[in-house]
């Protein structure tokens, strides 16, 4: 594969010098100056619309310059160092410098809104208008304990603030992805309302969004497809290191319109800029280092970019090494003998990524590309090897993965015509992944290899912003994605297989006035399966197998949003969505040893078609903010896994069906400031999952669950403490089993240091404060082994 690789990087630095010379056939100036990319389409807010501010601005002036944006962010008397400055008319994120003082160069005419947030403060918006000229704005940040709301940059064309968003939406920044509990983003992220997490130790450790994983719901790297097999099994991990996030947007509810299948129940964008943006300053990044005791992690990550006139070069590296996972210490039952352990078996990890980019950004716009290797081996947890080896063999593996990718990113500004911006996304990912169950015999124990996994990926997006016509403004979009997929060894899972998919789709969205917007949404997706006769194969059905299946559809969704007040917005979102079953689902038909399980699929599987409605009701006051969010989604032809009670080969069997579902449920959330730089903070999710056909509970759902926070935040210091809560699962589908109720509390403290525009970000931070044993109803191991014991964090992140 390296050699197509190469040849792809020649293919696009070929159209990315093609495209710098010709920029004559371009008008509008754009440079787009910025420490960091928003890997989306931002429009700017056209004068017929400017009026339309649902949220507060900030103080914005015009004075006659050089027609960049210059402004400044302060709090009293103070300048604010290291906040996050949004254009949200175009791809531009800078911080503010030593002064407090932010640029962007360049600003093509029009009027565009500027978001700024910063720990320890109110977030605020304000509005400018570019004509010849050079905009000057201020902004005054208020101190606030509250969480400062996040923009969301995964949740339609246009990214804007979490109120702004037809459906719920939420996004976290790199710190407090590193102030939250856990050891992989799928953890740190479990705390959002109506997120949880499947556990099967932390590496293969996968998001549920309101009871929805895998298949239904989408994890992008980007807003790109990552073309791994994760979603194969609970063991199968997802190649991403977490201390490369920038940030990670969570998109509650149906996302198919701009992303496709897999979105049923929501979307997860994780977001690491493996493209590089100009910078104002020469040299920019991030360093992250960090430990964790529960595991003995210790984890690195550089990612550095240097600027000159309209290029730059980025180098990124980064590493992890953990043990196995610290338990309270005790005795454990595996239903045949009982271990004295104070580890989870074979819950390691070891992971390395390394990656390089280039970006040119001229008045066209901008090109840019990134390359990433990223490896890793990691243990997936069971019974380990034992003397009574022969009637209780061990159930542990050890996976790995190898993944170079190759991203591509586009940005062109038109002038004068029907078409405001065009955006090309794109990335071609060689995926490598192997399995190695451990055998125990008279001689010792081993890992011989069970299976190799091996899939090319190539997702392409194509976008086609119009210009504003009166109160409408829009996206045509273009979305092609191409998976080749081969599985060979003793294990082969399935056959091998060519998938495609294509689809197009619009988005529109209308400004009926100051506080009440609609949208609209269409798309058509053709989806088609064809199996790869493999004479080599060790299962002789994949040897000849020779089948296509093809599956299309229709899907729309509406939505509206209505400012109550200033400070309250109502919103109603409706989607039909669609997702064809995978070649796994429908052909599977084999021995799996990293779950230890025997997968045996359904070729008269039809595809998910599902209607989700969601409501939403948020308000953000001075001292108080709160959200909640009932929904429904009624799911045809459900397809799901479970445990049939039966063995083949002495493996319990994993067999895939469907049925007819309904998901309903609600999120909640609050927080009040009762005395300034104090908030008391409370969450819920719960989510009922019901097999209408059967009438019978779904498997594998979350119970109720959320969280009472107490937190101190300052400008410079942080203090939390946090009990985090679990109701016990009676409502039990095929397979599963009773869990008790829970709570855990985490307690930790920050630091914010500022020194010659550089920001450091220092946190200490106990999980599991008293050692609690307690199994949670998302492990795939909790009939064996508790959830990971107590855990000290100490994390530092450094901006310059």
């Amino acid at each position: 594969m390296r050699p197509r690789i190469s040849i792809l990087f020649s293919m696009i630095l070929a159209c990315m010098v093609v495209l710098q010379f010709s920029r004559p056939a371009f008008s509008r100036k754009s440079a787009l100056s910025q420490t960091g990319t928003l890997p989306v389409n931002l429009s700017p807010v056209e004068p017929s619309s400017a009026n339309h501010d649902s949220f507060g601005s900030g103080e914005a002036a015009t004075d006659a310059s050089t027609g960049e944006v210059r402004g400044s962010v302060r709090s009293g008397n103070k300048p604010v160092v290291g906040a996050t400055v949004l254009l949200l008319g175009l791809d531009r994120a800078t911080y503010t410098d030593g002064n407090g003082k932010f640029s962007f160069p360049e600003v093509p005419a029009g009027i565009y809104k500027i978001y700024v947030r910063c720990i320890g403060y109110a977030s605020k918006t304000g509005t400018v208008h570019i004509t010849d000229n050079a905009a000057h704005t201020s902004f005054e940040l208020q101190q606030s304990a509250i969480r400062a709301e996040g923009v969301v940059v995964s949740a339609s064309p246009y990214a804007g603030p979490a109120n702004e968003q037809y459906q719920p939406a939420e996004s976290m920044s790199r710190v407090e992805l590193q102030n939250s509990p856990g050891q992989s983003f799928a953890q740190e992220i479990s705390d959002m309302p109506g997120v949880s997490v499947r556990y099967n130790g932390a590496a293969p450790a996968r998001p549920m969004i309101r009871g929805l994983s895998d298949n239904n719901v989408l994890i992008l790297e980007d807003g790109l497809r990552s073309g791994d097999v994760s979603t194969y099994d609970p063991a199968h991990s997802m190649p991403i290191l977490p201390a490369s996030i920038s940030r990670i947007d969570v998109i509650r509810g149906p996302a198919s319109i701009m992303y496709g299948p897999n979105a049923i129940g929501g979307l997860i964008n994780v977001i690491t800029n493996i493209v590089p943006a100009v910078s104002t300053r020469p040299f920019s990044g991030t360093v992250s280092l960090a430990g964790n005791t529960v595991s003995d992690e210790y984890t690195g990550y550089f990612n550095g970019v240097y600027s000159d006139g309209g290029n730059a070069f980025a180098v990124s590296a980064g590493g992890l090494h953990a043990q196995d996972t610290r338990i309270p210490s005790g005795n454990y039952f595996d239903g045949i003998q009982t271990f004295h352990l104070s580890r989870i078996p074979q819950s390691f990890d070891r992971s390395q990524e390394e990656g390089a980019g280039y970006s040119y950004q001229g008045d066209f716009g901008m090109v840019g590309v990134g390359y990433q290797h990223y490896q890793m081996t990691y243990g997936i947890p069971g019974t380990p090897p034992n003397p009574n080896w022969l009637i209780d063999p061990p159930t542990t593996s050890l996976i790995t993965q190898n993944r170079n990718l190759v991203e591509m990113r586009g940005l062109w500004v038109v002038e004068g015509s029907l078409v405001r911006q065009i955006r090309l996304n794109a990335d071609y990912v060689d995926y490598n992944h192997s399995e190695y169950p451990t055998l125990q015999d008279s001689t010792g124990v081993s890992n011989p290899q069970a299976n190799q996994f091996h899939k090319q990926t190539l997702n392409v997006t194509l976008q086609f912003q119009h210009q504003q016509i009166g109160a409408f403004r829009g996206t045509v979009g273009l979305w092609a994605n191409f998976e080749n997929l081969t599985i060979e060894g003793e294990q082969p899972l399935g056959p091998n297989s060519l998938t495609t998919g294509l689809a197009g789709y619009g988005y529109e969205e209308y400004v009926l006035d100051a506080g009440t917007r609609f949208q609209a949404g269409l798309r058509y997706d053709f989806n088609r399966i064809h199996t790869l006769p493999y004479a080599a194969s060790l299962d002789p059905v994949f040897q000849t197998l020779d089948v296509t299946q093809s599956h299309n559809a229709l899907t729309a969704s509406l939505g509206a949003i209505q400012n109550i007040s200033p400070e309250m917005t109502a919103s109603l979102s409706i989607a039909r969505s669609f997702r064809a079953p995978t070649v796994q689902e429908l052909f599977a038909n084999g021995a799996d040893a990293a779950s230890n399980t025997y997968s045996i699929g359904d070729a008269n599987l039809g595809p998910e078609t599902a209607l989700g409605v969601d409501a939403s009701l948020k308000g953000r006051f001075t001292g108080f903010s709160f959200e909640v969010s009932p929904y429904v989604n009624f799911i045809n032809h459900y397809i799901y896994a479970y445990l049939t009670g039966d063995t083949i080969e002495n493996l319990p069997i994993r067999q895939f069906s469907a049925t007819a579902a309904r998901l309903m449920g609600f999120e909640a959330s609050a927080t009040v400031e009762p005395v300034q730089y104090v908030a008391l903070e409370g969450s819920a999710s719960y989510v009922n999952a019901e097999d209408t056909q059967n009438n019978i509970p779904l498997p594998f759902i979350p119970p109720l669950h959320g969280f009472l926070r107490l937190t101190y935040q300052d400008a410079t210091y942080s203090g939390i403490i946090e009990w985090r809560l679990t109701a016990s699962q009676t409502r039990l589908g095929v397979g599963d089993t009773y869990t008790a109720g829970y709570g855990v509390v985490d307690i930790g403290f920050g630091i914010r240091l500022v020194s010659a525009g550089l920001v450091s970000n220092i946190g200490l931070h106990c999980d599991n404060l008293f050692n609690q044993v307690y199994r949670d109803n998302l492990s795939v191991i909790k009939d064996f082994l508790p959830q990971p014991g107590r855990g000290f964090r100490l994390n530092y992140n450094l901006l310059f």
